[in-house]
């Protein structure tokens, strides 16, 4: 089994095409995180993996609260394991993945997979350019075989790229940036060209969007991943005066460049 949770597409497409390359099913983890608890029952000879982006170089929040509701039976050191897609590195974010893994399981390897972009709420932040969205994507379906291999081989590894300042970036920038930044929703807002299309409701995983006067509000319960952003099919929403010029990126509209 490998559970995924995507906002931009880039973690679905992964977790599919290493499904793909292992005989395995996936399972999106988004409608399971309104249930109470999520119980999942592990065959003898199975693997189990999680598939989620980097958020602020750690794991999305919204993993860290499935895993408080996942309990796993039948695990008897089956091999373990978690891939993270991120735009370049991960810093130091296996150490916080394997403190915050389910109740009872014990992380046997871990990855990581460059994917294109899609933070574009801080300034000097955007989506690639088309030149480094090409190099990404031509490079992935290679990665994903070694990755594929690798988890039938049960190799225990941490096969992951932590970057430079890898501390600094995980313990400090990116604890104020998780605190301040990724769940701060009061500055979303939409501009005049908004059609009331309600994609940004659907879309959002949290169910934090709610329609008020034919218009998008955010509730408080955001989590920084830009899913509303990002589909807004005529760019009609925006991040305060952040987001003005900065581009958008799902995986779907680029999905034909991937040569598998």
């Amino acid at each position: 089994m490998i559970y995924y949770f995507s906002a931009t597409g880039n973690s679905k497409a992964v977790a599919e095409m290493l499904a793909s390359r292992l005989s395995d099913k996936v399972t999106d983890i988004t409608p399971l995180l309104f249930r109470p608890s999520v119980e999942y029952a592990l065959g003898a000879e199975e693997s189990l993996g999680f598939v989620f982006p980097i958020h602020g170089w750690s794991l999305p929040s919204v993993i860290s609260k499935f895993f408080n509701k996942l309990t796993v039976t039948g695990y008897r050191q089956q091999y373990v394991y978690f891939v993270v897609t991120c735009g370049d590195d991960i810093g130091i974010a296996d150490r916080h993945i394997r403190q915050a893994m389910p109740a009872g399981l014990s992380l046997s390897a871990g990855y990581s997979v460059t994917m294109p972009d899609s933070y574009v709420c801080l300034p000097g932040f955007d989506v690639d350019s088309d030149e480094v969205r090409h190099r990404k994507f031509a490079q992935l379906p290679s990665r994903l075989n070694e990755i594929a291999d690798s988890i039938s081989a049960r190799r225990a590894v941490m096969d992951v790229h932590h970057g430079s300042f890898a501390w600094i970036k995980t313990k400090v920038l990116g604890a104020v940036f998780r605190r301040y930044m990724l769940h701060d929703d009061k500055l979303f807002h939409t501009v005049g060209v908004c059609g009331g299309c309600g994609t940004c409701v659907v879309v959002c995983p949290l169910n934090n969007i709610s329609f008020e006067e034919n218009r998008p509000r955010w509730n408080g319960k955001c989590i920084g991943c830009l899913a509303c952003y990002h589909h807004c099919p005529i760019r009609g929403i925006r991040y305060g005066h952040r987001t003005r010029h900065k581009g958008q990126y799902t995986f779907s509209k680029y999905a034909d460049e991937v040569k598998e």
